[in-house]
């Protein structure tokens, strides 16, 4: 049945110990872009450091809309399902951890594509002179992760590649951007690497010992969902289905030449040297577009039981509500006429 959980439920979940609704919702800052015309279709799209309004831009794909897309920018997967909790937007893109919370809070979405990265992702890094050379190492250690996101999936998948838990560590919960930090400043004794905090932490600590990264183990996917009520709307689906077009089409523009999203992006954005944004793009992996299938479904699931296992659920989660067949099927059409 596809309802909202009680609030003491949705409080028992990981998005309950984020920033409230409003707080989080104020915060975004919101750029417009298209050609609708006053009254027609607005689409609000939660997105994350600019990522996706920089892909479309930069690949030329905001051009000749028939429709507003409103970009409101949020620090991370979590803060983006707390939007679609206030209503405040209708389509955003997450990791596959943020997707598995949203499916256990019975949010009112459904998964319309799937990105699929291969490349290392994440990276969990010891400092070096503190005795961990292994993953098994880190019983009992500090590690820096950021709770709901997609690296904590990735600390939970590492751990037990080694028969460990999360409880086996003393986890240390702190935001996205504060994860170079934490290594710096000796608060932990590992973290969950991103490839800018990875690339910038070794560059000054080249003893930092690297465990493992995401293309062991994990899936590589991050999805694209949007609200029911949107898809409900025929004007809005439409709408929708372009965009999925669009965001697919500029992913293999830059796929093909790199370039200008590096600079529009790893430089402008991030503000980062020129060498050191293609080193960081290089890291990052390699991003196409899945059919939204058996697969992909499986590999969802297997997280969010891997969560129940380590005690970040309360109790089992069927991720399927998130795929239904008639949605797959229409957008997984567009996708196939959108990748080369």
């Amino acid at each position: 049945m596809r309802r909202l959980l009680s609030r003491r439920t949705l409080r028992r979940l990981a998005l309950a110990a984020l920033l409230p609704v409003l707080a989080a919702c104020a915060s975004a800052k919101a750029d417009t872009a298209g050609t609708g015309a006053p009254g027609h279709v607005t689409l609000h799209i939660g997105d994350q450091g600019k990522y996706l309004q920089t892909l479309l831009q930069s690949s030329g794909r905001l051009q000749g809309l028939g429709y507003q897309v409103v970009f409101d920018q949020f620090n991370s997967g979590p803060l983006v399902n707390q939007a679609f909790v206030a209503g405040a937007i209708d389509f955003g893109v997450m990791g596959d951890t943020p997707a598995v919370y949203s499916a256990a809070a019975g949010l009112p979405v459904d998964v319309v594509a799937a990105s699929h990265t291969v490349g290392p992702g994440y990276t969990l890094v010891a400092r070096a002179g503190t005795g961990i050379h292994g993953l098994a190492d880190l019983k009992g250690r500090k590690v820096g992760y950021s709770k709901g996101t997609a690296n904590q999936g990735f600390l939970i998948q590492a751990l037990t590649t080694v028969g460990l838990k999360q409880q086996d560590v003393t986890p240390v919960d702190v935001p996205l951007q504060n994860i170079g930090e934490v290594l710096e400043s000796g608060t932990v004794d590992a973290a969950t690497a991103a490839p800018q905090d990875l690339i910038n932490y070794t560059r000054s600590h080249p003893g930092a010992v690297q465990l493992i990264n995401g293309q062991q183990v994990s899936s590589g996917y991050s999805f694209w969902l949007a609200t029911r009520k949107a898809l409900a709307d025929p004007a809005k689906h439409a709408a929708l289905l372009d965009l999925v077009g669009r965001i697919v089409q500029a992913n293999s523009a830059t796929r093909a030449d790199p370039g200008p999203w590096i600079d529009a992006y790893y430089v402008k954005v991030d503000k980062q040297q020129p060498a050191i944004a293609r080193q960081i793009w290089q890291a990052s992996g390699e991003t196409s577009f899945a059919l939204l299938d058996a697969q992909v479904v499986a590999a969802q699931q297997r997280q969010a039981d891997l969560f129940l296992a380590n005690g970040q659920l309360p109790h089992h989660v069927d991720v399927s509500g998130e795929f239904p067949p008639d949605v797959e099927s229409t957008f997984n059409a567009q996708v196939t006429a959108a990748q080369p």
